[in-house]
């Protein structure tokens, strides 16, 4: 019903696209429906298999599926049934997984959309209706792959005869505990402990077979495939082959061959190294190591089964599925590889019916999934779950047959086999040697065995990853140049294409680099170096060809590493930049997007050309800001980081923003039109879980998450089919972010996408804030740039004025994200804002429910009332709390009191505001949950204390009472007797021909059976009561509503009361409760700044001693400042005269040596006159100490004065301060004496009023209750005499009555079976009088045509005669004759004026009867006779009275026979 044609508007007619829609629909239907049945006769036959013999012991049909009873086949839906009849008692519910048939056909429709590019929406319905005749012959006749193996492996793998037999199953794990008991008797181990091991062992052995019988069978598909693409490169199929070399006769080598060549080209010239080995039949990977003993299987009998179960055949059948997985991996990727090398470009759309067969032949296509993960170890390869790929493969058509692809991309299978083959046995070889004592029993040389053939796997499997790699960065390059090709201005000034077997420079490596400011210097065309270990372009798309051979000279650990990083560089770089485009192309978002949007008309708006640009300068300017713009893996982690926070950001804009801008603007639809595109747009955007189709019956435990680290230990497989996506590990998944994107704004109007746009450019203001704000934290924790990286992006775009960018940033913040310390700080706190803004909108969105119970969440009344409660109970709270963390809680309060909304204090940050909400809806949630659960208890507690209570014995069904009602739709059988048996037998003697309990034992049993009795009566008392309770208590709430209608209703008629006195009362009283109220307030705010002043003083006076302990402090400081400037004065005046000494000493010496005229008397006198300064000098410095303690006591004094006197002034103030205080306590205690006293004076006087008014009132009723008393003894009276009349009447009368009824009987028996024949023979009348009717009808239509045409007829032949008539006039005299000619004219319409009119009527009415009844030429001519047969009788009985009206003289014209 949801399907709606797809008109083409170049098409003349619109009946074309009506045509092949329904041809779509009619084979959907097809392709479901036979898919059904074929699963319902399968269904039955395997059921009728399990139930065909009888089972005397009912416990064994346990957990089987119910029987089909074959009695009465009936039609599920009786207008139009879709499957087949099923009998009555028939359930199958597999049938549940037809959904997943949907979903497999959406996913075929996508890829084959992607792939053709259609751009017509007829060419689109042409390929839906191709894809489904291609799922019609493929899925409703599915070939046998399992043929392609050996007789014997087809028998001992893929047979079903005991595997598929739960009765033969559970003998095995019963024979093989019985075996496992005989010999834990001797170890004296614990019977439970062997149950649980021997049917594990059993239940690991079926996953495992399940396991390898679909990877069997998948490598099948994937080896047609392989030996496809190898004959299209020009190589045969014997590289997949490798030829077997078993343990027990391998030989030593001494040279192992080495890896397949750089160049896989040379083997078609030389094919010396390739064994050319090529086996009839395919065979498992194991075969190829050992056949022997680790490889050697059967689940034909049930004895081989007993040996797997024994004997390591279990870990020999894990080792065999780690071989066959391997191989299938490998195979996997070789296809993947040779597939992305050769793309296909179609610049218009292809034919259908030629890429028909490219479909057929599981062509792949540009590949990538959103969460998708990076091979980054040989786990992931080894433990990777089955894939799916189509289910028939013939060969390609003449087309792609004839195109040869390019053999670079080859992957020889034997190559990279043979050498790690050999590697391995002379490992076996070599611990066989060194172990020759200790192997000398079977199962440990299998020990040897598996542990070098899993050494093996995994050697293989790392190799094998390289190619994976490649393939997968093949995918994003080809991608990324398909997304370019909307965009060539982007493509030609940003990108470098690379070309075929391009040829690299110096410049093109990391000598290139160096820098060189007098000419510019191109980038280099390489994205790393020739190591790998430097990162060079990122802007360089290399070829294919060029990804085939880089690092290929490289060590195997250096080359996976150089291209796990080459990967991890495309791969967020192709997501950055198809959301860019994606972007842009927004505002060109229509209400239908089938096809890809034009990128030649992008809004100006919406960014262009011009903002893709910036944006991606921006990022090449955030690459050079690194600390280590050289180093890929730092360039990585930036990018992946930035495209996550990219992601993160138009989902919470998407998800948050714009819909609560639309619910608060009241526009309902395009709230519900985001929310409705949001759940299927924004998933696959995220990290969200996206369950695999086969994953349906096998999923993860509960408690395990399948993303954590220990589901992925336990139960490997298993996550991975939680997380792996709708078909794990296929690589041939589009790229549907353009979709996404517009999936979640394309119902938007022009109007509503504005506002959306203007909300994701918010966002990003709302980004920057947060950045500017949390600015110190950033620059305080350089280590964080270490964490998990978040990205930003921000625009210059001063060119374009009128233009914001989404990323466009402030000055500030834009230097903050180019700081090389502060770049990857701030994008990680980035990604941890709009994390914690998701769990803050999750956790509203459930308290949210939780308190406006039973609402629907997405109405406007809902978010009205979620923001009041929400602001009150959540926002208040939390801005109080940090308001009064910044010491800001009065500002904050005034602010809420004059603004009346709840707005936070100024200072705090974003962040800290959301974390302090998130803390406090934890914190209800909590609170919440504490009261259910004690709710809860307390309730249960009063249920079993009123059991208790009960002195009836009785069930407690009080107990097994739930307030929701459940519906169970298979009601399980409870096994009591069985357990019972099975308790009473664990414990027992065997005396022979009689068997011994204990009697603890039997009580034991005794109690566990009551207590299952008991349990099945509560089950039945569940399953059978629980309606009619329900039906009873929506009955009691109904006749409660019902009783609260009527009491309001009686209420509101009671006489109305003294409304205006009442009115004036409460008037009086709220005037007088606002006057105290106010004088309350201004009581309080004086108290308040009195204790402001107060609280001011009191702070005075405890800093008081410690500012003057502080004084004195510094007094002692200065006076010691001043001592020690004195000692070093004099120390510096001592060590001056020393030096002068010494001078002048060392003058005289001079003197002395070289001679001298001059007298020494100034050298003489000028020491004493030192000495002399300098005691006086001495003197100077004492006084002048003696004055800085004069100065320091003035000043000490000074301050204890004011000290004391402060103290007296403070103690003097409080003294009056109390003294006022008293005397207005005293004032209001008299006013207040004085305000009760004449209130109560008042209130004596209304009480004395309102006695005296009730006194007069009850004498009035009393006086009329006493005659009321007296009218009704009277009445009572009279009721009573006329009551025994009326009993003695009825005695005398229920006889007569009783005759009456039974001759009343009689009479009505009559008149039915008069009646009776009475409306037989009216039938029969009706159904004559009907015949006559209609035969009646048909009668008059036909004397209706005849009497038109003789009406038709008399007319002609009137006018002949008035034309005669006139021609005789005309040819008689013209004289005479004249005025009797216009005699006649005149009077010849007036006596037939009214016949004309009629006949004139009837004309336009059987004119007008055709074209009213006219249909469209698209009408079947059976439609037409069938309304003409419907509708004309009537207008012809009509058309026939209207002209029996007209008094015309008889028709000279005979009537045609009757008909």
């Amino acid at each position: 019903m949801h399907r709606r044609p797809r008109f083409d508007l170049s098409h003349p007619y619109f009946i074309k696209a009506y045509r092949d829609e329904c041809t779509c629909l009619r084979l959907h239907l097809q392709l479901v429906r036979d898919i059904l049945n074929q699963h319902i006769e399968r269904q039955r036959e395997y059921v009728q298999r399990l139930w065909q013999e009888g089972h005397p012991n009912d416990s064994r049909h346990f957990g089987l599926p119910l029987n089909i009873i074959c009695k009465q086949l009936i039609s599920i839906n009786n207008s139009c049934p879709a499957l087949k009849n099923i009998y009555l008692l028939e359930f199958h519910p597999s049938l549940g997984l037809a959904s997943l048939i949907a979903r497999s056909l959406d996913h075929l429709l996508r890829e084959a959309r992607h792939t053709c590019r259609p751009t017509s929406a007829s060419s689109l319905t042409l390929l839906e209706r191709h894809v489904l005749r291609l799922a019609l012959d493929m899925w409703l006749t599915p070939a046998k792959p399992e043929s392609w193996y050996s007789t014997q492996l087809q028998k001992d793998l893929f047979s079903a005869k005991v595997m598929g037999d739960p009765f033969l199953m559970e003998e095995i794990g019963l024979l093989a505990l019985k075996s496992a008991a005989d010999e834990g008797q001797n170890q004296s181990q614990d019977s439970h402990v062997l149950l649980l091991e021997t049917f594990s062992k059993l239940l690991e052995l079926v996953t495992l077979r399940h396991r390898l019988i679909e990877m069997s069978l998948e490598s099948v598909h994937l080896a047609r495939l392989y030996k496809v693409l190898a004959r299209e490169m020009g190589f045969e199929e014997f590289h997949l082959y490798l030829r077997p070399v078993h343990f027990e006769f391998a030989s030593h080598k001494d040279k192992i061959d080495h890896p397949p060549p750089v160049f896989i080209t040379s083997l078609l010239e030389d094919s010396d190294r390739v064994d050319r080995y090529s086996p009839t039949t395919l065979v498992l990977a194991i075969s190829e190591v050992d056949d022997n003993q680790v490889g050697k299987f059967s689940f034909y009998t049930k004895e081989s089964i007993l040996k797997l179960l024994f004997h390591s055949g279990v870990e020999n059948m894990q080792v065999t599925l780690a071989c066959q997985a391997a191989q299938k991996n490998a195979l996997m990727v070789a296809v993947q590889q040779a597939s992305f090398y050769h793309m296909p470009q179609w610049a218009s759309p292809a034919d259908v019916k030629e890429m028909s067969s490219y479909l057929r032949n599981g062509g792949m296509g540009p590949a990538r999934r959103r969460n998708s993960k990076i091979v980054n170890g040989v786990e992931n390869l080894l433990l990777a779950p089955t894939s799916k790929v189509p289910d028939n493969l013939t060969y390609p058509s003449e087309k792609f047959h004839a195109t040869k692809r390019a053999p670079e991309a080859f992957v020889s299978i034997q190559l990279e086999k043979v050498g790690l083959r050999d590697m391995m046995l002379n490992t076996f070889l070599l611990k066989k040697q060194t172990m020759d004592d200790r192997m000398k029993s079977f199962d440990e040389i299998g020990k040897v065995k598996r542990d070098v053939i899993v050494e093996y796997c995994q050697k293989f499997n790392c190799r094998m990853s390289h190619y994976a790699l490649r393939g997968q960065i093949m995918a994003y390059c080809n991608s990324l140049r398909a997304l370019l090709e909307d965009f060539p201005t982007i493509r030609d000034t940003f990108f470098m294409v690379g070309q075929p077997r391009e040829k690299k420079g110096l410049r093109d490596s990391k000598e290139g680099l160096k820098a060189d400011p007098r000419r510019f210097q191109p980038r280099p065309r390489c994205l790393l170096s020739a190591d790998g270990k430097v990162f060079l372009n990122l802007w360089f798309i290399p070829h294919p060809s060029e990804v085939l051979v880089m690092f290929k000279t490289l060590p195997e650990k250096a080359a996976f590493q150089a291209l796990q990083l080459t990967l991890q560089l495309m791969a967020p770089l192709h997501d950055i930049v198809a959301y860019l485009f994606s972007f842009a192309k927004l505002g060109n978002c229509a209400t239908c997007f089938e096809f890809p949007l034009s990128a030649h008309l992008l809004k100006g708006d919406w960014g262009g050309i011009e903002g893709i640009g910036s944006e991606l300068q921006e990022l090449q300017k955030m690459i050079d800001s690194l600390q280590s713009p050289q180093d890929p893996t730092e360039v990585s982690q930036a990018l992946l980081l930035r495209r996550e926070v990219i992601f993160l950001q138009f989902d919470a804009a998407v998800r948050h923003l714009i819909r609560r801008t639309f619910l608060a603007a009241g526009n309902a639809s395009a709230y519900q039109s985001v929310t409705d595109g949001m759940y299927h747009g924004l998933p696959p955007l995220s990290n969200s879980l996206v369950k695999s189709i086969f994953a349906s019956q096998l999923s993860l435990p509960q408690p395990l998450d399948p993303q954590s680290l220990q589901a992925s230990m336990l139960f490997p497989w298993r996550a991975f089919l939680e997380d792996g996506g709708l078909f794990p590990v296929m690589s041939n998944s589009p790229d549907t972010l353009e979709y996404n994107m517009q999936l979640c704004l394309c119902r938007l109007s022009d109007r509503d996408l504005k506002v959306a746009h203007g909300e994701l450019v918010g966002m990003q203001l709302l980004l920057e804030d947060v950045l500017l704000s949390n600015y110190h934290m950033i620059l305080e924790d350089p280590s964080r740039q270490q964490a998990t990286l978040d990205k930003n992006t921000q625009r210059d775009l001063s060119r374009v004025p009128e233009f914001r960018s989404q990323f466009q940033s402030s000055p500030k913040a834009s230097m903050l994200l180019r700081d090389p310390c502060n770049v990857v700080t701030s994008l990680a706190f980035l990604r941890s804002f709009l994390v914690l803004w998701k769990q803050l909108e999750v956790l509203k969105e459930q308290w949210g429910r939780l308190k406006l119970q039973g609402q629907d969440s997405n109405s406007l009344s809902f978010h009205k009332q979620f923001s009041e409660l929400y602001g009150t109970d959540i926002l208040y709270p939390s801005m109080k709390a940090i308001a009064r963390r910044m010491g800001k809680e009065d500002e904050f309060e005034d602010i809420i009191i004059s603004s009346q909304s709840f707005l936070p204090p100024k200072g705090a940050s974003e962040i800290e505001i959301k974390t302090q909400q998130l803390q406090k809806l934890l914190e209800n949630l909590e609170i919440h949950m504490i009261q259910e659960v004690l709710r809860k208890v307390n309730r249960e507690i009063a249920l079993v204390v009123s059991e208790k209570s009960k002195e009836r014995c009785t069930l407690p069904t009080d107990l097994w009472k739930h307030h929701v009602m459940k519906e169970d739709f298979s009601v399980s059988r409870p096994q009591i007797v069985e357990k019972f048996i099975q308790r009473l037998m664990e414990n027992y003697q065997d005396g022979g021909l009689e068997i011994t309990f204990r009697k603890d034992h039997l009580e034991a049993c005794l109690l566990s059976l009551g207590c299952d009795v008991m349990a099945r009566e509560r089950s039945n008392f569940e399953s059978y009561s629980m309606c009619y309770e329900h039906v009873l208590e929506h009955a009691r709430q109904k006749l409660c509503q019902k009783e609260q209608e009527l009491d309001i209703i009686r209420r509101g008629s009671d006489p109305p009361e003294d409304g205006a006195g009442q009115v004036a009362e409460l008037s009086h009283n709220m005037i007088m409760e606002i006057t105290a109220l106010r004088a309350r307030l201004t009581d309080l705010e004086e108290e308040n700044l009195n204790l402001k002043h107060q609280i001011r003083k009191e702070v005075q006076e405890e800093y008081e001693a410690l500012v003057q302990a502080l004084f004195v402090t510094c007094l002692h400081i200065k006076e010691k400042l001043d001592e020690n400037q004195i000692n070093l004065i004099q120390k510096v005046y001592e060590l001056i005269g020393e030096v002068r000494t010494e001078g002048i000493d060392n003058l005289r010496s001079l003197k002395k040596k070289w001679g001298s005229a001059r007298p020494d008397e100034g050298t003489k006198e000028n020491p004493a006159k030192q000495e002399q300064l300098q005691a006086l000098e001495q003197d100077n410095s004492s006084l002048a100490v003696l004055a800085c303690k004069a100065r320091s006591l003035g000043r000490w004094r000074l301050a204890a004065q004011q000290a004391r006197f402060q103290g007296q002034l403070s103690r003097a103030e409080k003294e009056a301060m109390q003294r006022k205080k008293e005397c207005l306590s005293i004032k209001l205690m008299a006013e207040q004496e004085a305000v009760l006293f004449r209130q109560q004076l008042l209130a004596l006087r209304q009480a004395l009023a309102r006695a005296q008014a009730d006194n007069v009132r009850m004498r009035k009723q009393q006086d009329n209750q006493a005659q009321l008393l007296r009218e009704l003894q009277h009445r009572v009276a009279q009721e009573a005499h006329h009551r025994q009349q009326m009993d003695l009447m009825k005695t005398s009368s229920m006889e007569k009555l009783l005759e009456d009824v039974e001759q009343k009987k009689q009479h009505l028996q009559l008149l039915t079976e008069a009646a009776e024949r009475a409306s037989k023979l009216g039938q029969l009348q009706q159904k004559r009088i009907q015949r006559e009717l209609r035969q009646t009808r048909s009668r008059l239509a036909q004397e209706r045509s005849v009497k038109l045409d003789a009406f038709q007829r008399l007319e002609e032949l009137q006018s002949q005669l008035n034309d005669a008539e006139r021609w005789s006039v005309q040819m008689s005299s013209p004289g005479g004759l004249t005025p009797r000619a216009q005699y006649s004219l005149r009077s010849a319409p007036t006596s037939s004026r009214y016949s004309q009119q009629h006949l004139l009527k009837t004309n336009l009415m059987s004119s007008k009867i055709p074209r009213r009844i006219q249909r469209p030429d698209t009408v079947p001519i059976k439609h037409q006779k069938r309304t003409d047969s419907i509708f004309l009788p009537n207008v012809a009985e009509n058309v026939q009275r209207s002209a029996f009206q007209v008094h015309t003289a008889p028709s000279i014209i005979p009537q045609g026979p009757d008909w």
